[in-house]
């Protein structure tokens, strides 16, 4: 934790135009490790033939309303987050509280939402205004502690997981970064729980297209080991680190951070990550 935290200190120094956010993201991140330290999560008792099966079918273990949720302690998380938003920056959050009391904003009913695959950030944006996105950031991250909680009792079990979705094996999130470890092999993270699985190097994980002539990346110059992986089909991209020329394991989350410079240029170009989070299983 300390050495990820080091490398964002690190790191924003160099991108100004991001220092604001990093430094917010470090609190976050903090508040994260210390609840996790000390909360008791809801039990999940582990099904390794269940879990097996999945995996070769290629389902994920859960879907996601199916994780046990402390309602009461999510909610008390979230709130943390907007007391850190609060004294990091008073001003979005006025703006922010002033948007939950006259819109009718509803925790538990917007989670239920969330996790029922029936809200999105643009969704939410329609419904609430210019301050949803931010409403929707803190959102998704309280569910964070307790669906990363779970899985590492999962992968504990399952490490170096050979799976041919682009979604998550146990909560069915959208790969949210890619890695290139030794040999070449490509990693998947996902975004919610950080569950990592292997995933073929050569196919979107978004919409599977295996077209080598679609399929295409670019880098920034001076950048060595980052890179941003395209599809030309369903116009998606995904943020890649080659961990052989970085030297360093990827931490999903704080790398997530390091590259918004990434997503900015890849959004200029009218590229998109998916909207939703968990992918539409059958």
């Amino acid at each position: 934790m300390e050495q990820n935290l080091s490398k964002l200190r690190r790191l924003r120094d160099k991108m100004p135009h991001y220092r604001d956010v990093l430094d917010l993201a470090e609190k976050l991140l903090r508040e994260k490790s210390r609840l996790k330290s000390q909360a008791v999560f809801p039990s999940l008792p582990l099904d390794s033939q269940k879990a097996k099966i999945q995996i070769q079918e290629g389902f994920p273990y859960l879907r996601p309303g199916e994780i046990p949720l402390d309602l009461a302690q999510t909610y008390a998380y979230f709130s943390s987050l907007l007391g850190i938003l609060q004294e990091h920056h008073p001003g979005r959050h006025e703006a922010l509280s002033k948007t939950i009391q006259s819109s009718g904003f509803a925790f538990d009913r917007s989670l239920k939402r969330l996790l029922e695959n029936q809200l999105t950030e643009n969704l939410l944006g329609v419904e609430l205004g210019e301050e949803a996105s931010l409403l929707f950031f803190f959102l998704v991250q309280s569910l964070k502690p307790t669906f990363e909680a779970h899985a590492a009792s999962w992968q504990r079990d399952h490490k170096e997981v050979s799976f041919p979705q682009g979604f998550c094996p146990f909560c069915g999130g959208l790969a949210g970064m890619g890695e290139i470890r030794d040999e070449g092999k490509r990693v998947l993270h996902c975004p919610l729980c950080a569950t990592s699985w292997e995933y073929l190097r050569l196919q979107c994980p978004y919409c599977q297209n295996k077209d080598q002539e679609e399929l295409t990346y670019f880098q920034v110059e001076g950048e060595a080991g980052y890179r941003v992986d395209i599809c030309l089909r369903c116009r998606h991209y995904l943020k890649t680190v080659d961990t052989r020329e970085t030297g360093e394991p990827l931490e999903g989350e704080v790398e997530d951070y390091l590259t918004l410079h990434l997503d900015h240029l890849a959004q200029e170009e009218g590229y998109r990550r998916p909207e939703n989070l968990f992918a539409e299983v059958r």
